[in-house]
């Protein structure tokens, strides 16, 4: 019943448990089901769990690209990818959000509305990367450890673009 009383989510419930999302899903193939800690896995899952404790759930639809590609194969359509953009809203007003990412995202929304800060994040991050890649390469960061990083880019695509189009 909590489901049916949010209109943003009551389409979510005509879910037939096919896996098409699951089987979509960049993170979930990359993931597998036993790191959505919940019965029903998969990007459907993230929608349905924090209904039944948003406490417990809150990092679920986070795990998500958003890339639509859960709802493009859903066969009864269910708007599975502007549902996950809908509880993350949910949780973070809610106060569920980590700590830490709630900061991150507060971060992220004042670079992104800034075009200064945006080049200049940019730049510095670049900097970062030639000159003290440990800062980000290193053991304490676990996305690393199973990844090699690209060479660093000596300019932007916008510093690029812009050169391409003085010349």
């Amino acid at each position: 019943t909590r489901q049916l009383s949010r209109p943003d989510f009551r389409n979510s419930l005509k879910c037939i448990r096919c896996a098409a999302c699951m089987n979509t899903c960049p993170v979930y193939r990359r993931s597998g089901g036993h790191s959505y800690h919940t019965a029903i896995a998969g990007p459907i899952g993230s929608i349905l769990a924090p209904n039944l404790d948003m406490k417990e759930y809150a990092d679920l639809p986070f795990a998500s690209t958003l890339c639509g590609s859960c709802s493009n194969v859903c066969p009864v359509k269910i708007n599975i990818h502007e549902q996950l953009y809908k509880w993350r809203q949910v949780i973070v007003k809610e106060g569920y959000a980590d700590p830490k990412k709630a900061m991150a995202m507060k971060a992220m929304e004042f670079t992104l509305s800034n075009p200064g800060v945006y080049k200049t994040a940019g730049k510095t991050g670049r900097w970062f990367m030639k000159y003290l890649p440990f800062t980000v390469n290193n053991n304490i960061n676990a996305w690393y450890k199973q990844r090699d990083m690209p060479e660093v880019p000596k300019e932007s695509f916008g510093e690029w673009f812009k050169k391409q189009n003085n010349d």
